[in-house]
């Protein structure tokens, strides 16, 4: 059998697992039985792991013969939301759910920890597999490159479920693909005073929405329209009743670029729009920015390298190299500070229930996508780890 014929098999085992991870999402640094779980089935394939601070799970499969190695990531954590589908496997836990995929993303890892661990004399080297905490806030991954997990990693590979691709599809380019994500929030102090005697006060909502104006301009004038960016606010937060104005006001909102000469130019530009409407009204304000994730740019080699996999796997007419960029942001784009690697979109969708959009409360996926992003995976780390190879 072939490798995708191979992940066929395991389907009934990916599915089991996918449907009990779904069944008991857990929030971003709180994966706790998922960790669980997925440690309890990796004893059972025979696969050595440790953790990396409290929920983040690092597997390695080594052939014990000396070669390059590969570092696999799928993250593990749910949302704040309250399921509304109607199936067997629905969320147990009120108000989290799994609308994004990484339920899935955490059974396709296990299939493949499973068909690599049979193929260990099918490659040099090693490969580690990280089940990774926290994406969906931001966390998990700088911890792993922390802890010197991927200090000695050749290529990193990751895997995204895409419901706007049917199954059976993969995506992968070269380049840019996702984009880095910032969070502002722009707090703004200026004094109260009763709403018919403006004079006596500093109306701190009319300056945040000031602020919050200005910003639309930014992008259209200090960023190339072929780059693309985006400034978006998407909280105000200001004010105790109808007839006071308000001393204090907060706004929220986030960034996206594709690279970090735009990146930091926004960043500074945000900071000086909102220091100077500030002033001139004489309210004072104080700008954090939070740095969420690097702009995901895959490494044209390593692009090539999936791109040949895939190819291999289902054949030319199945790999989309033509994607489009996207604002979406995901940080696993932070493994590339430390190795070249390529980041997958792989199709979750084969009716009207699984082309449901990400983080949607009807959100599903395909059963047969985990087989094909396990044959992926692993078709690529045998590749990639091939003994012909250098």
């Amino acid at each position: 059998m072939n490798i995708l014929d191979e992940a066929k098999t395991l389907k009934p085992y990916m599915v089991e697992q996918r449907n009990y991870f779904h069944q008991h999402p857990e929030l971003g640094l709180e994966e706790f039985l998922t960790c669980q779980r997925i440690e309890e089935e990796l004893d059972k394939i025979g696969v050595t792991h440790f953790r990396v601070g409290k929920t983040n799970v690092i597997a390695e499969i080594d052939s014990g013969k000396k070669g390059k190695t590969l570092f696999l990531r799928a993250d593990i954590d749910a949302l704040p939301i309250q399921e509304a589908n109607d199936v067997p496997y629905k969320s147990q836990n009120e108000g989290v759910m799994h609308a994004c995929g990484h339920d899935g993303h955490a059974a396709y890892l296990l299939g493949s920890a499973k068909l690599l661990s049979e193929h260990k004399n099918d490659f040099k080297g090693k490969v580690i597999l990280a089940f990774q905490a926290a994406e969906e806030i931001g966390k998990g991954a700088r911890d792993i490159i922390a802890s010197g997990v991927l200090d000695k990693a050749d290529r990193c590979f990751g895997i995204h479920f895409q419901s706007s691709l049917d199954v059976g599809k993969i995506g992968v380019k070269a380049g840019a693909d996702m984009a880095s994500c910032d969070r502002f929030k722009i707090s703004v102090y200026g004094k109260s005073a009763h709403i018919t005697r403006p004079q006596d006060g500093i109306d701190s909502l009319f300056i945040a929405s000031l602020i919050a104006t200005q910003l639309q301009t930014v992008v259209s004038r200090l960023v190339s329209p072929v780059e693309g960016a985006l400034i978006g606010v998407g909280r105000i937060c200001s004010g105790t009743t109808y007839n006071i104005i308000p001393g204090q006001a907060e706004l929220e909102g986030t960034i996206r670029a594709f690279s970090k000469e735009v990146r930091e130019k926004l960043g500074s530009t945000i900071e000086k729009i909102a220091s100077h409407v500030a002033d001139e009204y004489g309210a004072r304000v104080d700008v954090f920015i939070e740095d969420i994730c690097d702009p995901c740019f895959n490494d044209e080699k390593s692009a090539r390298e999936v791109i040949e996999s895939a190819q291999k796997l289902l054949g030319n007419e199945n790999v989309i190299t033509t994607l489009d960029k996207r604002f979406g942001s995901d940080n696993f784009a932070d493994y590339f500070r430390k190795t070249p690697g390529c980041y997958v979109h792989v199709g979750s969708s084969d009716s009207e229930k699984t082309r449901v959009a990400h983080h949607n409360d009807h959100f599903d996926l395909s059963e047969d996508s985990y087989t094909y992003a396990a044959a992926l995976a692993t078709q690529y780390a045998l590749d990639f780890l091939s003994p012909a190879k250098p």
